[in-house]
C-alpha cells in the first residue's frame, strides 16, 4: 500500500457542515470573543453533524493570548462535533497562537503558511473548491454544506 493511500485511509471523514471563519487584522480578546460567539449561533442553528473549520487568516497582522483563549473555549466545548481545522496564516504571531491552540486541541490541526497550499491540502482531503471560495464582504463566518454551496 503506497504513503498516499495510506494517509487517506487515516484522514477523517468530509464534515457534514463547513465553517469558514474570516479572521480580522488584529486579534484581541474582545473580537475573539465576539467571533466565536458568531461561530456557536450559526452552529446552534445547525445542532447536528460533523463540523470541519477553515480559518482564514491571509489578512490577519497580530493576535494577542485573549484571542487565542476565546479559541482554546470553543474548541474545547465542539470537540464532539469537529473533524478537523485548516488554517491559513502566514502572520508568525497569529500562527503561533494557532499552535498554542492546535497543540490542546483533541483534533487535527492542518496549519499552512499560504491560503493555496490550504486550499490543495482542502481539495486533497475531498472538499469542491465552490466548498471554500471566500467570504462576502463584510462577513466572518459562514456554514455551509459541502458539496452543495
Amino acid at each position: 500500500m503506497s504513503r498516499v493511500t495510506l494517509a487517506n485511509l487515516n484522514a477523517p471523514a468530509l464534515a457534514t457542515w463547513l465553517m469558514m471563519v474570516k479572521h480580522p487584522e488584529q486579534g484581541d480578546e474582545v473580537n475573539g470573543k465576539a467571533l466565536c460567539d458568531e461561530i456557536r449561533k450559526a452552529l446552534k442553528l445547525h445542532a447536528t453533524g460533523t463540523v470541519c473549520f477553515f480559518h482564514d487568516g491571509t489578512g490577519m497582522v497580530n493576535a494577542r493570548i485573549g484571542y487565542a483563549n476565546a479559541f482554546k473555549e470553543l474548541d474545547r466545548e465542539l470537540a464532539e462535533r469537529v473533524t478537523e481545522v485548516v488554517c491559513a496564516t502566514p502572520g508568525p504571531i497569529p500562527r503561533m497562537m494557532l499552535y498554542t491552540v492546535a497543540t490542546l486541541s483533541k483534533r487535527s490541526w492542518s496549519i499552512f503558511r499560504t491560503r493555496a497550499e490550504a486550499d490543495l491540502h482542502m481539495r486533497m482531503r475531498g472538499y469542491s473548491a465552490t466548498d471554500y471560495r471566500d467570504l462576502l464582504e463584510g462577513t466572518m463566518v459562514s456554514l455551509r454544506v459541502p458539496g452543495v454551496s
